[in-house]
């Protein structure tokens, strides 16, 4: 995070508003992401901890099949909520999506979301990864977690992960929109299946799922309830990203109000005692710390040499977002 005090004048225009989203109390699900490598486990865990410290429950899940959450904690998580450790209020769990994709025929014979998901409609090619999304967001609600913060993967995978419920909602509208034709098709693909249903059975179960797959659909286009939090560092392509995430959350009329820019360097200034250092050892020193001291002053010219590459796109940051977003 951004600390105000250690960095530069451009740098202090950024301001860090993430409280805002702390006491912001109606959101259910907060959805962190950003390139890969910003830094979006490290933030999804501080937002999380800061959320358990007003709200009754908090879950703080990963769906980036390259899970951190465990190397944050110290602590192993699995599939299954599991209470962090020194926290009475919040759990953990990493989850790949292909697990539930894997398992949603044996979810079908137990649980009432996907009992209402017929047979044919699981032929559909992608229909069982937008099925798992809605999955994964009725299973999460069923638990009765205040607030929910994802760690999710890179941008395009998050971003493919986020329009899943309008993937499916778009499928399901266009197959009740051939209730009046699809007779002879039903009969033929249940006779493919395992369950015989009629035709007036099976647009019954697409209804339900339709409604069911548009609740969710409208409680992630609902900023009251839902909000995206994008994670950047000063540097171009993270910037780029970002941008192209901010456009298609809008795209997709997912509320977007926060982006914390991480791993901010601060100037230092150290040549003076590098110089005084080298000036008070003697010659024989000298000559075996000759090496040492010179990749001091390299790696001192590189910090400093970013710092100025960091500062340029922290104004842009500043120059694109500070009038419409919460910036820290």
């Amino acid at each position: 995070m951004v600390e105000i005090s250690d960095v530069t004048e451009t740098e202090c225009l950024i301001r860090n508003d993430i409280q805002n989203l702390v006491k912001q109390d109606t959101l259910q699900w907060v959805f962190v992401g950003g390139k890969g490598g910003v830094g979006k486990t490290t933030i999804s865990s501080s937002i999380a901890t800061a959320l358990a410290e007003t709200r009754e429950s908090v879950l703080l899940l990963s769906t980036d099949p390259a899970h951190s959450l465990s190397d944050a904690f110290g602590q192993k998580f699995t599939h299954e909520p599991r209470l962090v450790n020194g926290f009475s209020n919040l759990y953990a769990m990493e989850l790949n999506t292909a697990q539930i994709i894997d398992g949603l025929d044996g979810l079908r014979e137990t649980h009432s979301f996907l009992k209402n998901v017929p047979d044919i409609l699981m032929m559909l090619p992608g229909l069982d990864e937008a099925l798992s999304f809605v999955e994964l967001m009725q299973s999460v609600q069923s638990r009765r977690f205040s607030v929910t913060v994802f760690d999710t993967a890179p941008t395009g995978h998050t971003l493919k992960f986020l329009k899943l419920p309008e993937v499916l909602d778009k499928i399901v509208e266009s197959l009740l929109k051939l209730e009046t034709t699809m007779g002879s098709l039903v009969q033929l693909f249940s006779s493919m299946t395992k369950a015989q249903m009629s035709q007036t059975e099976l647009f019954d179960k697409i209804k339900l799922l339709g409604q069911m797959i548009n609740t969710t659909h409208e409680q992630m286009r609902d900023p009251n309830l839902t909000t995206f939090v994008c994670v950047c560092i000063p540097e171009f392509l993270s910037v780029y990203e970002t941008e192209r995430l901010i456009q298609d959350l809008a795209k997709s009329e997912i509320d977007c109000s926060y982006i914390i820019v991480n791993q901010v360097l601060k100037h230092i200034e150290i040549g003076d005692l590098i110089d005084d250092a080298w000036s008070g050892l003697t010659e024989e020193q000298k000559e075996v710390m000759k090496p040492f001291f010179e990749k001091v002053r390299e790696h001192h010219s590189i910090h400093n040499s970013r710092v100025g590459v960091q500062r340029k796109y922290l104004q842009d940051i500043k120059d694109l977002y500070e009038e419409d977003f919460n910036i820290g």
